[in-house]
């Protein structure tokens, strides 16, 4: 992948064509009397972000187009790139729907499409998750971009677009403020290791945190613990054996003596009656009870709170956890569906019996009222019932006593779960770390193409290598050595060389990636920068010859102050095709790339 051009439906803009080679974006201060004027602000740098958003960068509101909105509303940019000589593509992207892409195929280069009525793709949405509608997946795959099966031309680009904010590490850039999984494994495909075994390992380490957080929750929620179990069991023991002995005390309890005698056989069958049905009422009563309750019981975890915790876990394991939690759930909901079914069925024929009951039950009381005037039985009825509530407050903490048993299920099913990410991590990092060690021809020729580059232009050892940190995994290092390359030395730390290390670095992968379907271009921002003249004279010499022998585009940007000159104190040169725009601080502001300030 090259540019060839990039140009805007409006005038003020300034096309840009470039050359298959050396590239350079000049900026001219031409009048450096005037303290007031700006050479950082004609738009050299500004040219690499509009390069980036036509590439289909995500839209940001730091971004000058949209921090200028209605300076820009009415732009619309163009981007040609070349895939080989006879195949091209040319992407329009406007700033007012910047989410709507259109794409053009063409056989011909330097092609003009601002009035084209006719596109292979119109208005695609940027963020489109069918890939046969998404941009970047058409864009990636027209390319057959080396990674395309993993990654979208998006992912590595950041490495051949560097910003002069984009200097302060060789190998995570500015926009990889984010989790080690959303840019290290790339880094490790780029440099010819396996990046899948990183963002595997990375992938159950997040999963590991958020079962271990899932577990704090669910055990707060659940006030239990995995090893309470054999202290709940005796629990529910207890209670059981206090049952029995209640009501053993309420099978024996006598209901019938009595301080007169009057008309004793009939006052023995009525009451014998009353309080054969009484108890009888007080066990329906107790069973309905009990039959409402369970009725009224609902799952005690919700599974979306589950999914909303387990979010992070689909990055590499879309339905492992959840189908188990899942299938709980199911399970549960089937048991207690039928249960239902059967309780309600029963809690009608209980209701329909204490209906009964509590006629006959009135019937009697009335013949006893009618019969007896007094009866000394209010102490024993008294007990009956508070017995009867024992029994009842009894079977509520055996019930909760239980559904603590099933709660201490769903915690050691979490916990097992947990054990077994952890066996798992610990086997991808084994299986990571083995990987490091074996051979890798990427990794090595982009390791000798960087020491050759940094010695070439600064004149000094360097290397690239990598250690692994406490979490096991690979931190990458590009630095300086001394003369005899067994101390690495702080140089590599100066701002300039720091810049020169990420310089060599993106030359040395496109350099390996040379003969591959790759990008083959790269845009360094400010590279003359605050460096002498002998370096600059070296590192030009040293893209010249690069951009020729491997067949890469190099883009840079400088002013014209900062040009080298040689020995003899002249300027250094540039071919006319080199220059591929010239900008300046001119008065009315037509020296700019949009031909004003802002």
């Amino acid at each position: 992948m090259k540019i060839v051009q990039i140009y805007s439906n409006k005038k003020e803009f300034k096309d840009v064509h470039f050359n298959e080679h050396l590239n350079i974006i000049l900026g001219e201060v031409k009048d450096k009397k005037n303290t007031e004027t700006d050479s950082h602000n004609l738009g050299k740098s500004t040219l690499i972000s509009l390069i980036d958003f036509c590439l289909l960068k995500g839209k940001s509101d730091n971004l000058f187009l949209f921090k200028n909105y209605e300076l820009f509303i009415d732009f619309i940019f163009f981007i040609e790139l070349k895939k080989d000589d006879n195949n091209f593509v040319t992407i329009r992207r406007a700033v007012e729907n910047n989410t709507k892409i259109c794409i053009k195929f063409h056989e011909r280069p330097n092609q003009n499409y601002k009035e084209n009525l006719y596109w292979d793709y119109e208005n695609l949405a940027l963020n489109a998750t069918e890939k046969s509608e998404n941009p970047r997946h058409i864009v990636t795959e027209f390319f057959s971009l080396e990674f395309h099966e993993k990654y979208d031309l998006r992912k590595l680009l950041g490495y051949f677009l560097r910003t002069q904010y984009d200097y302060d590490e060789v190998f995570k850039l500015r926009k990889y403020s984010g989790k080690l999984i959303d840019w290290k494994p790339a880094l490790l495909d780029l440099i010819g290791f396996k990046g899948n075994l990183l963002g595997n390992k990375l992938a159950l380490f997040n999963q590991i945190e958020v079962t271990k957080e899932y577990l704090k929750k669910m055990k707060l929620e659940l006030s239990v613990t995995d090893f309470e179990s054999d202290v709940i069991n005796s629990l529910i023991d207890a209670k059981i054996t206090d049952k029995q002995k209640i009501e053993e005390q309420i099978n024996s309890f006598d209901f019938y003596k009595t301080e007169r005698e009057i008309n004793r056989s009939l006052v023995e069958e009525i009451e014998s009656e009353i309080s054969r049905l009484n108890s009888i009422e007080y066990r329906l009563t107790f069973e309905i009870t009990k039959i409402k309750d369970a009725l009224s019981r609902k799952l005690m975890f919700d599974l979306d709170k589950i999914e909303k915790i387990l979010s992070e876990v689909n990055i590499y394991f879309p339905n492992q956890v959840k189908k188990k939690y899942e299938q709980l759930v199911e399970f549960n909901q089937v048991i207690t569906q039928e249960r239902n079914k059967y309780q309600e069925s029963t809690l009608l024929k209980k209701n329909d019996e204490l209906e009964k009951v509590r006629e006959n039950l009135k019937k009697y009381n009335e013949q006893r009222m009618e019969k007896l005037s007094a009866l000394q039985e209010e102490d024993s009825f008294t007990k009956y019932k508070k017995y009867q509530q024992q029994i009842i407050e009894i079977d509520v903490e055996i019930n909760q006593l239980l559904n603590k048993l099933e709660h201490i299920d769903i915690i050691k099913t979490i916990n097992k779960n947990l054990d077994k990410l952890k066996k798992d991590y610990e086997a991808a990092t084994e299986k990571l770390l083995v990987h490091l060690e074996e051979p890798n021809q990427t990794y090595i020729k982009i390791k000798n193409f960087f020491r050759e580059l940094v010695q070439y232009i600064l004149n000094e050892s360097s290397i690239i290598y990598f250690n692994v940190n406490k979490e096991k995994n690979p931190d990458f290092h590009a630095e300086f050595v001394n003369v005899d390359e067994t101390k690495i030395t702080s140089q590599s730390d100066g701002y300039s060389y720091k810049k020169m290390l990420c310089v060599c670095f993106d030359l040395a992968v496109l350099m390996t990636y040379s003969k591959s379907n790759f990008y083959h271009f790269v845009y360094h921002d400010g590279t003359f920068e605050s460096m002498s003249d002998m370096r600059k004279i070296k590192y030009l010499q040293a893209v010249r010859h690069v951009s020729k022998k491997y067949d890469i585009q190099y883009i840079f940007t400088a002013l014209t102050d900062d040009i080298p000159r040689d020995s003899n104190n002249q300027t250094i040169q540039f071919e006319e095709t080199e220059i591929a725009l010239v900008l300046d601080d001119r008065p009315d502001d037509l020296g700019r790339l949009f031909s004003k300030r802002f």
